[in-house]
């Protein structure tokens, strides 16, 4: 065995250590500074690394936000949640679970939402970031929406339940009832589950008792 081939492997979990100390300390510098105030040399001093090595494993300053989102967005248990979602045998499950999602998502990577939130106007590559996550998040709410309408839970059109759970799952919505409501995310999580259902027309306490008739599975 060469000694390249050798190292290789060291070398690729070097490359991929140092990647994700740049973005831990992009990440946790943009929450505490911002956006446009933080500067490329900062995240260097931050993640201990040179300047040029930025820009080889990452990028500039657009890209570091790209990447951060991507990574929320690829977060394997928001993929988990989202296949038991996708796979519910009840629509009120189905609720539920997207709702729960969505909590953890805006819980998790409340720092990454306030960011784009609060600099999208005012900066383009934020803006073009906070753009591509819209999109995604509809388009994980198109398979809940999906699942409802397989499952004979809507009275509306897919599009239709897509724009409600954006209005109330989105991350402002979040941050109107923990942040200046001063809610817990139990109780606001909660709170959703009961809005949705309301909007949507979906009767959870059918749900419920349809589970109890159906008594434990075999």
């Amino acid at each position: 065995m060469s000694s390249a081939s050798y190292n290789s492997p060291r070398r690729r979990e070097a490359a991929a250590q140092t990647r994700q100390a740049i973005l831990d300390a992009a990440r946790r510098l943009f929450a505490e500074r911002g956006y446009a105030a933080t500067t490329i040399q900062e995240i260097a001093a931050a993640a201990r690394v040179a300047t040029a090595t930025v820009y080889a494993s990452v990028g500039g300053k657009p890209r570091l936000l790209d990447e951060l989102v991507s990574s929320a967005a690829g977060d394997t248990r928001l993929q988990e949640a989202a296949d038991r979602v996708t796979t519910a045998a009840n629509p009120g499950e189905v609720l539920r679970g997207c709702v729960a999602a969505a909590r953890f998502g805006a819980q998790e990577y409340a720092d990454i939402f306030e960011l784009m939130l609060t600099t999208k106007h005012t900066d383009e590559g934020t803006a073009a970031a906070a753009a591509g996550a819209a999109q995604g998040f509809r388009g994980g709410l198109g398979l809940v929406a999906t699942r409802l309408r397989d499952l004979g839970a809507l009275p509306g059109t897919t599009g239709d339940a897509v724009d409600v759970l954006a209005y109330f799952l989105g991350y402002p919505s979040w941050r109107r009832l923990v942040d200046d409501f001063g809610w817990s995310y139990p109780r606001a999580e909660t709170w959703l589950v009961s809005r949705i259902a309301e909007a949507l027309r979906i009767d959870l306490l059918g749900d419920a008792r349809q589970t109890e008739a159906s008594g434990p599975a075999q």
